[in-house]
């Protein structure tokens, strides 16, 4: 696939701009619209956006423009005036899960370095979570993670999850050379009504590419309200 973006002016940071967006079909050289792909944890086409700092990420889902058939159109506000990367995280029809990113100029700003300190401790709208992997990570090899989260007001493991996009959480690691994703659900079974709830752990697979820093996001609903949390370790060769 080839992705294409085509916002519709310049960008400042913290204001929304729209953004046309084109997949294209290598072999084809067709666009793609909604029914070339498949439903994936309810979208068809999810974005995941970060910028070079690995700093300011976006989880969002375009949606198809019914007057240009294979155009895809969405609203974009970066927190910085420096360069994105965006993803396109999609699934085809016979199963296959594809990633295709390019870089999307949101301002002159140089971003600084991503940031190589362990961070497995975050805490957000009043819950606390703990990374934790039973092992160091290591290119190439599957492992188990977990986050724990705990409710701060009273102390106590939190099992209100709520699902979100047919989940009850989307992990989304990104490479310290910001060349390299990887999006993940937690294991065991997933919501089938909006009554369903889990926690206090996520568990899910993960396989670094890359040695070097890692940059992890979960995204999670809580009390009514999407959380997004950082953390950072270190894959090993």
């Amino acid at each position: 696939m080839r992705l294409s973006l085509r916002p519709n002016g310049p960008f400042v940071a913290g204001r929304a701009q729209q953004v046309a967006l084109t997949l294209t079909d290598l072999a084809s050289g067709k666009p793609l619209g909604a029914g070339d792909l498949a439903l994936a944890h309810t979208k068809k086409l999810h974005l995941l956006i970060v910028d070079a700092s690995l700093t300011d990420y976006q989880h969002i889902h375009p949606v198809p423009d019914p007057a240009h058939p294979g155009t895809w159109r969405f609203a974009f506000a970066p927190r910085f005036a420096r360069p994105y990367r965006v993803w396109a995280d999609v699934t085809r029809p016979n199963g296959d899960q594809e990633y295709v990113g390019v870089e999307l100029a949101a301002g002159k700003e140089t971003a600084p370095a991503p940031t190589t300190a362990t961070m497995l401790f975050a805490r957000a709208d009043g819950l606390s979570f703990k990374l934790s992997f039973p092992a160091p990570l290591k290119v190439g090899q599957a492992i188990e993670g977990s986050i724990a989260i705990t409710d701060e007001a009273t102390g106590k493991p939190f099992a209100g999850l709520q699902p979100i996009m047919g989940a009850f959480g989307h992990i989304v690691a990104f490479a310290g050379d910001w060349n390299s994703i990887e999006h993940v659900h937690p294991l065991g079974v997933e919501p089938t009504t909006d009554s369903a709830r889990s926690g206090p752990t996520i568990r899910f697979h993960l396989q670094p590419e890359k040695a070097g820093v890692l940059k992890l996001f979960a995204q999670i609903e809580a009390n009514g309200r999407e959380t997004i949390v950082p953390f950072t370790t270190t894959v090993l060769p």
